[in-house]
């Protein structure tokens, strides 16, 4: 199921625990022969936070039911103001 999904926004965050360690002014998410892939443009971030471990994506959605999207960040790659992110399953 959703083998070549597709979805990207704004204003979403990357979080260490209750820190946030990264705001995100675009981003788009792709699954790709069942990998998740994360690809967005740092508006601030806390270098320092994002080298850490257990982050997690997060992004606001309006869906029937309002709520938040969630990945695991499996690996990241940071060049300058954007960032490419292998993730892991969303979390529920």
């Amino acid at each position: 199921m959703f083998d070549a999904l597709r979805i990207h926004g704004t204003a979403a965050s990357i979080v260490w625990g209750y820190h946030t360690a990264a705001r995100l002014s675009t981003w788009s998410i792709a699954r790709v022969q069942g990998q998740w892939t994360l690809r967005a443009t740092i508006a601030t971030a806390e270098p320092f936070m994002l080298r850490r471990s257990s982050l997690l994506f997060t992004a606001p959605h309006e869906g029937a039911r309002k709520g938040q999207w969630a990945w695991g960040i499996v690996s990241i790659q940071l060049g300058g103001r954007s960032l490419i992110a292998r993730l892991g399953p969303p979390e529920q």
